[in-house]
This record gives structure tokens, C-alpha cells and sequence, in this order.
């Protein structure tokens, strides 16, 4: 189970003696500008700064927080009524703790045993932590585990020698923080009946759930409620006074109090929780990232049940009965996942929809073949599950905009009284393209269905019964979720930040009633390129979008002939920056070339501005926090010996080499016959299937062909464990070139673009002096500036035409949690 970072939060750990108390952007000797957060004489190695994470008696007592203070301690009363502890006892605290420093924003629950917020206690030990916190506050420790800060300010919290202090923020989050993780909503929108019916709205990258009040004239945007890293589903426990929000971004539950419009507590849940579903004081929560879904007991708050499903579940509908739970596989098979070789799919992967069993939870059959991709579920009073399908046709030889690559529809399933499951497929293109059908609901009438596409900017509206439509609504950019109320049905274009209420039945000339939603901190081209990269208008006929086949920047795991590259697996665009040159066989040499060719195999036609904004956004997707690792990344045991094996007689570094792990060159071999680009292995443990043409699909059948490949000795099986651990827990600690403007690779570039470097995880400061822009006469005057993940150059002078540029960047450069880039870039 992964501990996660919130999008943009890296914490410092950094001795708060050494805090830079001056202007965030203040200039230092030397043109080196820091960020604030952070010492000034931060380490400049990435051993250092480990050094700085080991507690350190000596370093003086931790920051007097004032009379107003109040102590925690947890499930003991105030930390001076604690018994006092033996001298002997390695829980003992020194007489002066090391102070540690730390951000953290509103919303977040900490989990004391093991969190990247904490990774300061990640010393073996399972002392109690006590607690300091600011006046105000109201929040409690619950089961001596977890603590969810409830005002902003700071926050000690101490366990033997260390004492850290956690700096709550209302609103850290800004273009400088913001990381892209690219969750995307599954169940955005929850309903709140009442006098006054109203809305809770999540939006992803403002870590935040919007209440918004319904009017039938109009609509309001109430209190932003920040809530854990990423949320992408919410659901009413109805009768409790709370709604559930899935925190993707943590891998938690969170608990939102609606009478105090804060997150009161939160429960991890497993790996990238998504979709939720509430009935009675039990909640099922799909594990997008563990092929599961999990049951909670919500009043005990604890995990009761996880049982496998397809690939990637997000949607979920239960009967109307509540007897059964469906639950849909959004990466689904495909009936010719190898394109044209005829190579059937493998039957791991003919589990398109779960069919569980409520009451005794488990699973009663799987349903192959609904679709590539099933985005949407609805279980109709007549017995029939509806989804929302689209279909992908990579049977066809060199597939381009001319060759109808996705069609879409609703796949209906009927099962006879012996269980048997009959599908049968209704095309929604009959009034022209239907691109990706996501929330499917009724009526409160029940006459018609309506279903939103999320890459057509619309909403459908079907009869029930024979699915023929009726109407399409004009909407934002990617329309998810669905409610009525108010005479009205709701959905959110979550990409435009807004709510939209367009009138039941519709009015001829009236427009939706809409509401600004979130505090998104998504930097403006890049949030422009995302909409394109979710919109089907940019493909010529409008029936498909780039995500289509990049799902949420990952892949659909098929096998494709097209472009340059002929039959090719589908590549991942997340960490794709700085991996030049690009496609399967390196024929591309930037990223901007690569956005090029997608758009005109799309057939889209896009301007040199929208290729920019396209080429940002898939730039910017970053690998999230890995699940295998521990508290802010480190390493087990077995990834470390792995991590010799792989710089050593494995022989994997010779191509996997530099802060992607790759060495950006092509090698003969690996599929025969063929050139192939050597892939980067950042998140590795999350691309599958691997290979040119997706032969192997898991990541251990790679490593066995590795291993023969590069000729190493045979491994024994626990040597061939830990190097398996060590790929599967990379990125580890390392610190990554995550974006780049200008792009790595390019041969003309304007001189007055911005110069500056996105890395995976906020900077230590002391950072500046390890970049330099340079010439072939040396270094260019000017300054560079550090802050949060970014770095800058700002030259004193207009730089000169024809003159060629490049940007070296000093190893080991260290991250605010002793991340570390080992080689330079």
C-alpha cells in the first residue's frame, strides 16, 4: 500500500535551525535564488541529506509554539500526563529532540505508522507520538494511529529523539507545487437531499470537495472543503451526518463531516481507491491500482473484505435490490489485443465485468467481452446492466483517422435464470460519434437514460427501453457524474472546473446553469493541452480522443500498426520528459515531434500554440508515489540487494542507465528484426504489458527475457526476487527531471522561451549553483532560481541567434526528502 504525496506537497526535512526566514525569491550571492520552506544551507548531496533525516540529539530543542499551545498525546491525555519513561528505553526521549520542519495541507490525515509526511520517525521504533497542537484546534488522535489536522498552523508532533513541526496550510498548492498525477474523477458528483438540495463535487487537482447549492434558476458554488491528495469518487453515508471521499492520491477513505465541512479522519484502503458506492453503513471502493474492490465497514472504520476484479475497475453499479454489486473493468480485454498477429488475449484478462454477491461477498461469475473500454454502469429495475462501452479496432492494418479506430455504445447484459450472462451491443454513433460513454443514470421518471460522454462534450438522452436517442446536450470539456434535482440533471465538466445544470425535459434555446468549482492549481497551457488530449473534436471525424488509447496518460495495453513504428504496444506518457528520442523505434527526437504526429494520426488539426499545450500536458504527468516502497520511497531490504544486482552482474544498467533509467539509445534485439528505443523504467511496476508488441505481460516475464538478454549469470530464485522488488519499487528515492521547457532535443528554439526545469519532487534548497546554462565559449551570465520543483534561468542579456545552447544540471542534486538525482543531467 502506497503512502502518497498530496499533488505539489514535498516535505522538508530540514533542520529548523537553519529555516530561511527572508523574501521566498530573494537573490543570494552567486545569482542563486531559494525557496522558502527550507534551510539555505540545505545539503548539496543526496548524503547529507539523508544525514539531516537521522535524528540528531544535539541539535538543540524544538520550536517554543506559545502559551496557546495545547498537547496530544495519543489515547493518553495531555503529553505531561505520559508516564515517565525508562532511561534504558530506546522510546525514551533525549533531553533536547531534533526539531524537524514539514508543510502540510489542510485536508490530509497523517498514519503514524509509516507516511511520507512522517518518514522523520521511519526509524524502526513504534514509540507514541505526541502531539502539540495550535489554538483552535479540535482534532483528536483516533486509535493512537492517525491524526487528521484540522486549522491551519503548526503542529509538533514527537517521538523519541525527534520532535517535528508540521506547518498547516490552507492553500499551498500553486503552479510551482502542483504535481500530475492525472487521476481523473470516477464518482465525482454526490447528492444531498434536503429543503435545499445540494451537490458535493470533487475536483482532483485542487485536492478539494465542492459543496454547491441547487436552485431550478440557478446554481451556487458554497464551501470548498479541502480533503486528501486527489479525490476522484464521494458518496452520502446516508443518516451519519458524513460523506466518503475516495482519496486516490493516499490510498485512503477520508470521512468528511458535513456539519463542520472538514475531513475528520481517513482510513487507508488499498491501492488507488477510486469509485465508491455506499449502502447502509457499508461502502465498496474500487482499488483501480490492485484489480479489486474493497468493503468497509463504516462505522468500525476498518477494511472488511477485497476480492479481485478485472483490470483497472473504476465504475460500479448494485441492483436495485441491492443483492448484487456489478463491477466494470475500465482497461478491459479485447477480442484482438495483438492487433493483427491473431494471438489471442490471454484469459487472465476476459474479465470485463465482476458480478459479486452482496451479502455473502463474493465473487459469483465474470462476463467476457463488453467492450475495450467500460467507463460506465447501470443496473436497470428490469434486470439488465447497461454499460457504457467504447471499442477499439486494432485489427486494422495501419490505423489512422480514416480508419475508424473507436466506435462506442452500450453493451447489455441479460442473465437467464441459470446465471447465464447474454451481451449484446447497441451502437450510440447512429447520430454521429458517441466518444467515450462514462455515467450512466435514469430519469427520476425512469422513461429515459442519459449517458455522459466525456470526450464529446455532450450528454445523451435515451429511451429506457429501446436506448434510441432522444437529445444531445452541448456541455464542457469531459462531463462526468450524474444527479437530478431541481428539475434539472447535474453533471461536472471537471476539465472546465464547473457544474452544469441543463433543464429535464430540455428547453428549446436555454443554455445549462453553471458554477466555478475548485482552486485548480494546474498551470494554464498545461490544463489547455489536457483538454485536448480529452477531446474528441480534435480528431477529424470527432469520435476519439488521444485518451482513448492513453488512458489517463498510461496505456490500453493493445497492439497497434501505425505511424513509423508498425505494430507497436501502446506507450505510456507518464515521465515520458527527457526520455528522447521517441516512438518504439526512436525516430522522433523531441516530445514536441511526438504531439505532431499523434495529432495528424488523429487527424486533428491543431495550431503550433495547441501542439505546445498538448506537448506540456504529456510532459507533465509524473509517476506518483510507488506502492511498494516505503515512506517516502525508501527501499526494502530486497529492492536494495535488487539495486546491486541491477548496477551489477544482472547487467541492467548498461541500457537503463541516468535519472530515468534509460540511456536514450536504440539496441537490436529485444524484439527481433528491429531497432527498439530503450524504454525508461521510471514507474515501471505500473506500463504493463511490456515489450515492443506487449509479449510479455507482466513485469516478472520481462525480467526473465532481461536476464537473457544481457547475458548475466543465472539468478536464483531469491536473487531474482529482489531484483524483481527493486523494479517494481522504482522510482525508490530518486529525484527526476519531470519537464523541461525548452524541450530536450531541440534543434531551434526561440531565444526569449522560458528557461526553467520541472523535477519530480520540490528542491532542497541550496540547489541553484548545481544548474548552468551554457555555450561552447562557457557559461551565459544570468541568474537561476529555485522554487518548489522548479528551476529557472533568467540571463542578464538577450541571448544571442545562432548560437547553440545547453543546460547542464550537477549530481548528486538532492530533493527536499533527501531525494536524489545520482548522475547529472
Amino acid at each position: 500500500m502506497r503512502t502518497r504525496w498530496p499533488s505539489g506537497l514535498m516535505v522538508s526535512l530540514l533542520l529548523m535551525a537553519t529555516a530561511c526566514d527572508g523574501d521566498p525569491e530573494a537573490t543570494v550571492d552567486g545569482g542563486a535564488v531559494e525557496d522558502t520552506g527550507a534551510a539555505d544551507s540545505a545539503p548539496a548531496d543526496a548524503a547529507t541529506a539523508a544525514d539531516q533525516a537521522t535524528p540528531q540529539p544535539d541539535a538543540g530543542p524544538p520550536e517554543d509554539l506559545g502559551p496557546d499551545a495545547t498537547p496530544i498525546a495519543p489515547d493518553q491525555g495531555p503529553a505531561d500526563a505520559a508516564p515517565p519513561m525508562d532511561a534504558g528505553d530506546p522510546c525514551a526521549p533525549p533531553g533536547a529532540p531534533t526539531p524537524r520542519a514539514a508543510v502540510l495541507p489542510l485536508g490530509e490525515t497523517l498514519f503514524f505508522d509509516g507516511d511520507d509526511y512522517l518518514v522523520a520517525f521511519d526509524d524502526g521504533l513504534s514509540c507514541p507520538i505526541t502531539v502539540t497542537a495550535p489554538a483552535g484546534a479540535t482534532a483528536e488522535v483516533i486509535d493512537g494511529a492517525r491524526l487528521t489536522p484540522d486549522v491551519p498552523g503548526d503542529w509538533v508532533l514527537a517521538r523519541a529523539g525527534v520532535a517535528l513541526t508540521l506547518t498547516v496550510q490552507a492553500d499551498f498548492l500553486n503552479a510551482d507545487t502542483f504535481q500530475n498525477y492525472n487521476y481523473t474523477p470516477a464518482t465525482p458528483l454526490a447528492l444531498l437531499d434536503g429543503d435545499a438540495p445540494e451537490l458535493l463535487v470533487v475536483s482532483p487537482p485542487s485536492n478539494a470537495v465542492q459543496r454547491v447549492a441547487l436552485r431550478a434558476d440557478g446554481v451556487d458554488a458554497g464551501t470548498l472543503i479541502p480533503t486528501g491528495s486527489w479525490p476522484t469518487g464521494v458518496a452520502v453515508w446516508p443518516g451519519s451526518g458524513y460523506a466518503v471521499v475516495t482519496q486516490t492520491g493516499r490510498d485512503s477513505l477520508g470521512f468528511l463531516d458535513l456539519a463542520t465541512n472538514r475531513i475528520a479522519d481517513a482510513i487507508r484502503v488499498g491501492d488507488e481507491p477510486a469509485g465508491v458506492v455506499v449502502q447502509g453503513d457499508v461502502a465498496f471502493v474500487t482499488l483501480s491500482g490492485e484489480d479489486a474492490v474493497a468493503r468497509i465497514d463504516l462505522v468500525a472504520r476498518e477494511v472488511t473484505g477485497r476480492l479481485p476484479t478485472g483490470r483497472d475497475p473504476r465504475a460500479m453499479a448494485l441492483s436495485p435490490d441491492g443483492d448484487t454489486l456489478y463491477v466494470a473493468s475500465l482497461n478491459s480485454s479485447n477480442a484482438h489485443r495483438f492487433g493483427l498477429s491473431g494471438q489471442p488475449t490471454e484469459p487472465e484478462l476476459q474479465r470485463d465485468l465482476t458480478v459479486i454477491d452482496v451479502p455473502a461477498f463474493e465473487v459469483r461469475q465474470t462476463v467476457p467481452e463488453l467492450g475495450t473500454i467500460i467507463r460506465g454502469l447501470y443496473a436497470a429495475p428490469d434486470g439488465r446492466v447497461i454499460a457504457g462501452v467504447s471499442h477499439s479496432h486494432n485489427d486494422t492494418p495501419q490505423v489512422d483517422a480514416e480508419a475508424e479506430p473507436h466506435t462506442h455504445g452500450l453493451a447489455v447484459v441479460r442473465f437467464g435464470a441459470d446465471g447465464t450472462a447474454e451481451v449484446t451491443q447497441h451502437s450510440l454513433d447512429t447520430q454521429g460519434p458517441a466518444p467515450s460513454p462514462f455515467t450512466l443514470a435514469a430519469t427520476p421518471a425512469g422513461d429515459q437514460l442519459v449517458v455522459s460522454l466525456s470526450a464529446g462534450k455532450a450528454l445523451l438522452l435515451l429511451d429506457a427501453e429501446t436506448l434510441a436517442i432522444e437529445a444531445r446536450l452541448t456541455t464542457g470539456h469531459d462531463p462526468r457524474g450524474l444527479a437530478f434535482a431541481a428539475g434539472r440533471v447535474w453533471t461536472t465538466a471537471w476539465l472546465d472546473n464547473q457544474v452544469e445544470g441543463h433543464a429535464i425535459p430540455p428547453v428549446l434555446g436555454a443554455g445549462p446553469v453553471t458554477a466555478a468549482i475548485g482552486r485548480d492549481p494546474t498551470p494554464p497551457d498545461v490544463k489547455a493541452g489536457q483538454r485536448i488530449f480529452n477531446d474528441a473534436t480534435f480528431s477529424r471525424y470527432g469520435a476519439f480522443s488521444c485518451n482513448n488509447c492513453h488512458i489517463d496518460g498510461l496505456t490500453d495495453g493493445l497492439v497497434w500498426d501505425l505511424l513509423v513504428d508498425g505494430e507497436v504496444n501502446t506507450l505510456a506518457f507518464r515521465n515520458v520528459a527527457g526520455t528522447d528520442p521517441f516512438l518504439w523505434g526512436g525516430q522522433l527526437p523531441t516530445l514536441f515531434d511526438f504531439s505532431r504526429e499523434v495529432l495528424r494520426l488523429v487527424g486533428g488539426n491543431a495550431t503550433g500554440a495547441q501542439m505546445e499545450q498538448l506537448t506540456l500536458y504529456m510532459q507533465s504527468i509524473t509517476a506518483p508515489p510507488n506502492p511498494y516502497a516505503g515512506p517516502g520511497g525508501r527501499l526494502t531490504a530486497a529492492a536494495e540487494r535488487g539495486k546491486a544486482l541491477f548496477d551489477g552482474a544482472a547487467g541492467c544498467a548498461a541500457c537503463h542507465s541516468g535519472p530515468l533509467f534509460t540511456n536514450r539509445e536504440t539496441v537490436d534485439g529485444k524484439t527481433a528484426g528491429t531497432q527498439t528505443d530503450v524504454p525508461a523504467l521510471i514507474g515501471v511496476y505500473d506500463t504493463a504489458p511490456y515489450g515492443r508488441r506487449a509479449q510479455w505481460r507482466t513485469l516478472g516475464d520481462m525480467l526473465d527475457f532481461a536476464l537473457v538478454y544481457t547475458q548475466a549469470e543465472p539468478l536464483d530464485d531469491g536473487a531474482r526476487a529482489d531484483l524483481l522488488a527493486y523494479l517494481q519499487q522504482l522510482p525508490g528515492d530518486a529525484l527526476w527531471l519531470n519537464a523541461s521547457r525548452p524541450l530536450s532535443g531541440a534543434d531551434h528554439v526561440w531565444v526569449q522561451s522560458p528557461i526553467e526545469l520541472t523535477f519530480s519532487h520540490q528542491l532542497a534548497p541550496g540547489q541553484a549553483g548545481a544548474f548552468q546554462l551554457l555555450t561552447d565559449d562557457g557559461p551565459v551570465p544570468g541568474a537561476w532560481t529555485v522554487r518548489g520543483r522548479v528551476a529557472r534561468f533568467t540571463p542578464s542579456e538577450g541571448l544571442p541567434h545562432d548560437t547553440a545552447f545547453r543546460v547542464e544540471v550537477a549530481a548528486p542534486l538532492a530533493g527536499a526528502l533527501g531525494q536524489a538525482m545520482r548522475t547529472p543531467l
